[in-house]
């Protein structure tokens, strides 16, 4: 995980070195009842349903969220969202 600030956004990374998700599928992972062919079944998987969750709440925010391979060879998520002015 890493956190960073580049106006004008935070950007935040998460990667892991779990079996990764094919690259046309990247993008799909953020779609409502997504599921990859690894995780069709409730034994196997279905965590990815969460990220279109999570693709909610950055977008109202103002913010991006993507998929893509981690180094780790597994799946990294990065995010940016916006700086928001101090309103003291």
């Amino acid at each position: 995980m890493r956190l960073w600030y580049e106006a004008p956004y935070w950007q935040l990374s998460f990667a892991d070195s779990a079996l990764g998700v094919d690259t046309p599928q990247q993008a799909q992972i953020f779609e409502r009842f997504f599921r990859t062919e690894e995780s069709r079944n409730r034994v196997s998987g279905g965590s990815v349903l969460r990220l279109a969750i999570c693709k909610n709440i950055v977008d109202a925010h103002g913010g991006h969220i993507a998929a893509e391979h981690s180094d780790l060879d597994g799946l990294k998520i990065a995010l940016q969202l916006p700086m928001l002015p101090n309103r003291n």
